[in-house]
């Protein structure tokens, strides 16, 4: 079963957080939600609020949610007129989002935090926030996880499928260490063994002078 869309009350009030000044990493801890998500439901709240404020907002308005996130973030404390205009397209999905127990979920971004120590999450995280600002746009702690799995189950089905098919190897001899021989010795045996059997026939070898 595929995970559960995120309510847009929940992203409306996660960038209304953003824009009152509060930090992501807050914002996630309360949401149960990684940084990098924390900006993502931000943006998509926003694409939101574009097409729903694209026929009937002020000029004003329009220009503020043009803007990227973070430039909306400084311009939003001290814009008393956009948040004016602001206020009632938010006030309902900030209500909504108050009946919403989104951080009692069953979270993707949930697991890494209770089995790892706190400075491996932070630096995971820290990975996966480079990433998403990188070559990997909107990429989540959960998706990285999951293909570090699968590229993990890969590599071993890999390794295992090698050793199966591997023929199997001839044993090799164990070398015996050959005993040193001594010549004198056995030519000195050699002859002993010579001059038994001529003395047997009654021959006696001459002395050499």
């Amino acid at each position: 079963m595929g995970a559960k869309s995120t309510p847009l009350a929940i992203k409306v009030a996660i960038y209304e957080r953003l824009l009152s000044g509060q930090m992501s990493r807050e914002i996630g801890r309360s949401y149960a939600l990684s940084q990098p998500t924390v900006s993502k439901y931000a943006n998509d709240a926003v694409e939101e609020l574009r097409r729903i404020c694209a026929d009937e907002a002020s000029p004003a308005l329009l220009g503020f949610l043009s803007r990227t996130l973070k430039i909306q973030c400084f311009q939003y404390p001290d814009d008393d007129e956009v948040r004016a205009l602001m206020s009632p397209i938010l006030e309902p999905y900030l209500a909504l989002a108050e009946s919403i127990n989104f951080a009692g979920r069953e979270s993707a971004d949930q697991p890494l935090s209770t089995r790892v120590s706190r400075s491996t999450e932070e630096e995971f995280l820290q990975i996966v926030s480079s990433l998403a600002e990188g070559h990997r746009p909107g990429l989540t702690p959960s998706a990285l996880l999951r293909e570090l799995v699968e590229d993990y189950v890969a590599q071993q089905r890999n390794n295992r499928s090698t050793i199966a098919v591997a023929p199997p190897q001839e044993p090799q001899e164990i070398p015996v260490n050959q005993p040193s021989i001594d010549t004198e010795a056995l030519i000195a045996d050699v002859m002993d063994a010579v001059r038994l059997q001529l003395e047997h026939h009654g021959l006696k070898p001459t002395k050499s002078s």
